[in-house]
């Protein structure tokens, strides 16, 4: 028998009733499937299950940054900026085809006391562990920092500070993460929804599939909240960072930028073909499900960038938006309406067999998870190795990564733009997805811009659990958010592709272009001015 995505997924389900697992885990954001991992490689049998797809909430609407966080240091949160930038230096070595180091230029307007002021800051990052990889920040002056950004306003610049920092893409670092603990022998299920926690030793969860009618009831001996902001909780405190796309050449600057704002800062984040301006950091009210930017975040972000900028960007030119909720540990939310000032320190509870984890930065999600993994397991296996040296599926040092570079532009004829993104989605692995996309013949650009393959379609139906077409079009390929349309001229393609691989009819393919169109253009494009805030957080679907 033929050995499907479907029945690949429907083995996986009949083995979640099959004995006592060591941890389930609840949730499939990066935190959780970080725990997986953990757990896996420490020798626990651990099972994982998500209600929809690995990443699709928080954990792909991220700023893309792994960073220490420069404004936190103005918090005073030195152990939480040394802690993120000791696992900046872990990713860049476990996950070089994902993570990688960017400069950024921070310009220093105003005051002349602003220039030690900034310096003496960046100096602390350095200290804290920044220098260790991109090196010790520099200041330059004036007209330097004109000739490397013209985009910035000359009146009253007195210069600007540049410095390193990580840039990821983060939907696929949390897929590599959860392929890595499958690898490790970690069972992990998507469209599974978990119901409540039986209290008891062990515990039990009732978990039903979401593309049948099954359910089974699973027996852990600990079950791991790791729901984030899917399931805020009274110590929880939703705070909405949204995020504005616009082209690469609407911002004509060599380096990417941290613009200093009243109260936060925004980045500009250089992204392939693309700037990413973000974030906003407001409460979050409603539901929590498939949040959208809102018109007054998006002029927002428009006005201070163009207050630092000379540019004049208008909402035409914004390709995209996203949105993502982050869950705030906090001690009491009653009472609190400022989410910036709130910690992105995690925090982690353990009330018999239940574990609930709460808080923290995507940066620090290997923290995370090894101390969720220790409150778990307890001490018998609290120093047994975890993930903290493991690579994740697809690293591979820089000369490996530039031979498959090579290889794949000589021997399969990719153009040098495509073979670099390939690598940079893929690692090591390009080259399989090269040849079992010449093998089904879809060794062809997916798309005018000819950045991904055809064959990463059913490479990602195949290997990474994508079922839907936005889990194909946003978060194994990014289209949702680079391309103005968010993919929609390529969704009937895609779903001939995808439908094929997982067996969908005719109909069933009409279907999933028509509901991605009406997702797509909610989701991630640009709200009209006046529509209400309320609509705006509509759940897709």
């Amino acid at each position: 028998m033929i050995r499907t995505p479907l029945s690949a997924r429907a083995a996986d389900f009949e083995r979640l009733s099959s004995g006592t697992w060591d941890l389930l885990v609840i949730g499939g954001g990066i935190v959780g499937v970080g725990a997986a991992l953990d757990a896996a490689l420490r020798g626990a049998r651990v099972a994982l299950v998500e209600r929809d797809d690995i990443g699709s909430g928080t954990s792909s609407r991220s700023s893309k940054l792994i960073h220490g966080g420069l404004r936190y240091l103005e918090q005073f949160q030195f152990r939480l900026v040394g802690e993120a930038l000791a696992e900046r230096r872990r990713l860049l070595r476990l996950a070089p085809h994902l993570v990688r180091l960017e400069q950024f230029l921070v310009p220093v307007y105003g005051s002349p006391i602003l220039v030690p002021y900034l310096g003496a800051g960046l100096t602390l990052y350095g200290v804290l562990g920044a220098a260790r990889d991109g090196g010790w920040p520099r200041f330059v002056t004036r007209g330097r920092a004109l000739a490397l950004s013209p985009a910035l306003r000359p009146d009253r610049l007195r210069g600007a500070y540049v410095y390193w920092d990580g840039v990821e893409d983060d939907a696929r670092l949390a897929l590599a993460a959860a392929r890595t603990a499958r690898r490790a022998g970690a069972l992990l299920l998507t469209r599974a929804d978990a119901g409540p926690v039986s209290e008891g030793a062990p515990a039990t969860v009732d978990v039903r599939d979401r593309l049948g009618v099954a359910t089974v009831s699973v027996t852990a001996r600990v079950v791991i909240d790791a729901t984030g902001a899917s399931e805020p909780d009274a110590g929880t405190l939703p705070s909405r960072g949204s995020h504005i796309v616009v082209a690469r050449d609407r911002i004509p600057t060599q380096l990417g930028m941290t613009i200093r704002v009243p109260g936060r800062v925004i980045f500009v984040i250089p992204w392939h073909r693309h700037w990413l301006i973000g974030t906003t950091d407001v409460v979050h009210h409603g539901s929590t499900r498939r949040p959208t930017a809102t018109r007054e975040e998006v002029d927002y972000l428009l006005r201070h960038t163009n207050e630092a900028l000379d540019i004049d960007l208008t909402s035409a030119d914004v390709v995209a938006t996203y949105a993502g909720i982050r869950p705030l540990a906090v001690r009491d939310r009653r009472g609190v309406i400022d989410s910036v000032q709130a910690s992105r320190e995690h925090r982690v509870r353990r009330h018999g067999s239940l574990v609930t984890v709460r808080g923290g930065k995507f940066t620090t999600y290997g923290v995370i998870a090894r101390d969720v993994v220790d409150a778990a397991l307890g001490k018998v296996r609290s120093h047994a190795p975890g993930a903290a040296d493991q690579p994740l599926i697809g690293a591979g040092a820089p000369a490996e990564l530039a031979m498959v570079r090579n290889t794949l532009e000589t021997r399969y004829r990719l153009s040098p733009l495509l073979a670099e993104r390939l690598v940079g989605r893929h690692g090591t692995q390009a080259l399989d997805v090269a040849r079992q996309s010449v093998r089904a013949g879809l060794l062809r650009p997916l798309g005018p811009d000819g950045d991904y393959l055809e064959g990463e379609v059913l490479w990602a139906a195949r290997h990474e659990w994508a079922l839907s077409l936005d889990d194909v079009l946003a978060r194994r390929t990014r289209l949702a958010i680079e391309a103005r349309d968010h993919g929609q001229s390529v969704a009937e393609r895609v779903a001939d592709i995808l439908g094929e691989a997982i067996g969908w009819t005719a109909a069933e393919r009409q279907v999933a272009i028509a509901e991605y169109r009406s997702a797509s253009d909610r989701e991630y494009g640009v709200p009209a001015v006046g529509e209400r805030e309320e609509r705006l957080q509509a759940v897709a679907g």
